[in-house]
């Protein structure tokens, strides 16, 4: 059974992005191709699709072989700690199960977008 989901990915310079950041890319799902072999890209603003190399600050498409989700854990008291351990962090709201793997979701941006973080924590459960 296959369980990846082959996504394309197109990417463009973050025109909020501090100078020096090392986020300084946005990327935004690829829709579809246009009969010419274009990656098309939403525009919320206009309600269409749109070729992502029109748009402002593109910069490549990538193709994501991406992991399809298997079920949710509920967070059930877990945080995400540094790792020296001298924070508590932040609460995790529910686990994505993939397989072989869980990762761990601790908040829903409201646009619906966000940005991936490269940081590397801890697991701890807290219990009061």
């Amino acid at each position: 059974m296959d369980t990846n989901d082959v996504q394309y990915r197109a990417y463009f310079t973050d025109p909020d992005a501090a100078p020096g950041s090392d986020e300084s890319e946005t990327e935004m799902r690829v829709e579809s191709w246009s009969a010419d072999g274009l990656a098309l890209v939403l525009d919320q603003e206009e309600g269409r699709l749109v070729s992502a190399k029109e748009r402002p600050g593109f910069l490549r498409v990538e193709r994501h072989d991406e992991p399809q989700v298997r079920g949710v854990i509920p967070g059930a008291g877990w945080k995400l700690g540094q790792k020296d351990g001298l924070s508590l962090g932040t609460p995790v709201v529910a686990f994505l199960v993939y397989d072989g793997y869980v990762r761990p979701i601790t908040g829903l941006p409201p646009t619906g977008t966000g940005r991936v973080s490269r940081e590397t924590h801890q697991l701890v459960q807290h219990r009061e």
